[in-house]
């Protein structure tokens, strides 16, 4: 079995979110739909659910770009209204997730196709980065925010880049890849840049950083997309 049909291997309950943003890569969602415990549609990711045939466990979100045929399609129970326009609808299906104690959550047309909502669903996950593991998956990359420290076996010659999007991250010590760290802050603007190092040979890469959020992004196929669950 590998990686890609394998559950968080310490059996944390997962979650797979899809927003109202591109559509996902469709391999990828199958993989991961039959690898979690709960699947939930933000608004309008329903609507892309339904066109691939897939129905969720739970609505959540304002309902503003849920469509009527699509919710006539579902069970009323599955569909949770929240009114509210303080917080965006993947805010909303995140904090479902957690209320309903998911220890990790798997977001999926999160991007957008738009700079500024892909921007403000980086700000949700730092939001929630701490009480849960949230990885963002695109159609090439899965992004995650790393506190305190990380581990996983990934595939020679993957292309990884660590980057401090939203403040200084001190202390940053990374092994397994070409260009390690060794302590060195990374911060906006300043150089060293984290952009593209790569997984040297047969290689557990491990990061660890002394203080603040760094963003994590490794790049993948759809055939080789899921995630080692080991931190």
């Amino acid at each position: 079995m590998t990686a890609a049909d394998e559950k968080s291997t310490d059996s944390r309950p997962s979650a797979l979110i899809v927003c109202n943003g591109q559509a996902p890569a469709r391999e990828l969602l199958f993989q991961k739909w039959s690898a979690v415990e709960l699947r939930v549609a933000a608004d309008g990711g329903s609507n892309t659910l339904a066109a691939l045939g897939l129905s969720p466990d739970a609505v959540v979100g304002d309902l503003d770009s849920l469509q009527p045929e699509v919710r006539e399609r579902l069970p009323p129970e599955a569909i949770f209204h929240v009114p509210e326009q303080d917080t965006s609808d993947a805010d909303k299906a995140i904090r479902h997730c957690l209320d309903r104690g998911m220890a990790e959550i798997h977001l999926f047309g999160a991007d957008g196709g738009r700079a500024d909502q892909f921007l403000a669903n980086l700000e949700v996950m730092l939001r929630y980065s701490r009480q849960t593991r949230l990885v963002q998956w695109t159609s090439r990359e899965r992004m995650e925010f790393v506190h305190d420290s990380w581990q996983e076996t990934l595939a020679p010659e993957t292309i990884v880049s660590l980057l401090p999007v939203f403040g200084p991250v001190q202390g940053v010590v990374t092994s397994g890849l070409a260009y390690p760290l060794e302590g060195h802050p990374l911060i906006p603007g300043q150089p060293p840049s984290g952009v593209s190092n790569q997984v040297t040979d047969h290689e557990t890469v491990r990061i660890t950083c002394e203080s603040g959020a760094l963003l994590l992004c490794v790049q993948h196929t759809p055939d080789a997309g899921a995630a080692v669950f080991s931190r």
